[in-house]
């Protein structure tokens, strides 16, 4: 009997820096270019090849806008089936402001800056991608609980720069937001987000997006 949850392997990535952006986007489908700096991790054409698969060629998102200046300071996550084909990918951006060239800005009033509420730092997961021809694996749920679980144990690493009013650091108690497709809401749900109406939806290359909130534990 064949097992109901296939073998898989989760690659991760720290963040891969400004050199990613160097890598052209304005083809679709995307394919990397030869030779590749080697500074930039396979696996990270990987992630880009899942993402244009599903948000270039299968949802009609412009290439050019997938690669962006959160990718560089982004940590990233890409599944491997039990054939070592790449067929999920997700990225955790840090409770960190950037100018657009990939580079860390501190500060909590600058424009992007990730404080909920003014006050409280939170993550943001985004790219959650599934090749068409593996889902229904559960690898999109693997992604997002990996990317959670290394969270929760490096909290020290995914605040960047933050103080309070006073100037004391800021403490990442475990708050992290997606903008979800809505029709992955339930989807989302059912993982533990929770929908924030107050946000409104939106549209984001034609695709209907909503703001959803999840809460961890942090360990440390």
């Amino acid at each position: 009997m064949s097992s109901p949850n296939p073998a898989y392997t989760i690659t991760f990535l720290p963040p891969p820096g400004p050199a990613v952006l160097s890598i052209p986007r304005s083809s679709s489908p995307y394919r990397p270019v030869s030779p590749t700096d080697p500074s930039i991790p396979h696996a990270f054409h990987d992630a880009l090849a899942i993402r244009d698969a599903v948000f270039t060629i299968e949802q009609n998102c412009p290439a050019d806008e997938d690669l962006d200046a959160d990718d560089p300071v982004s940590w990233h996550w890409v599944l491997y089936d039990a054939d070592a084909v790449p067929a999920a990918t997700i990225r955790l951006i840090p409770a960190q402001a950037h100018a657009d060239d990939g580079t860390a800005v501190a500060g909590p009033n600058y424009k992007d800056s990730r404080l909920w509420d003014g006050q409280e730092p939170y993550l943001m997961i985004g790219r959650l991608a599934t090749r068409k021809e593996f889902r229904g694996r559960g690898y999109g749920r693997a992604v997002v609980e990996e990317a959670l679980r290394w969270a929760a144990g490096h909290e020290g690493e995914v605040v960047r720069d933050w103080r309070d009013g006073e100037g004391r650091r800021a403490v990442w108690r475990g708050l992290l937001l997606a903008h979800a497709q809505a029709d992955r809401e339930e989807w989302y749900a059912g993982l533990g987000w929770r929908t924030d109406e107050g946000m409104g939806r939106w549209d984001e290359c034609g695709i209907r997006h909503v703001a959803m909130w999840r809460r961890v534990e942090v360990r440390g």
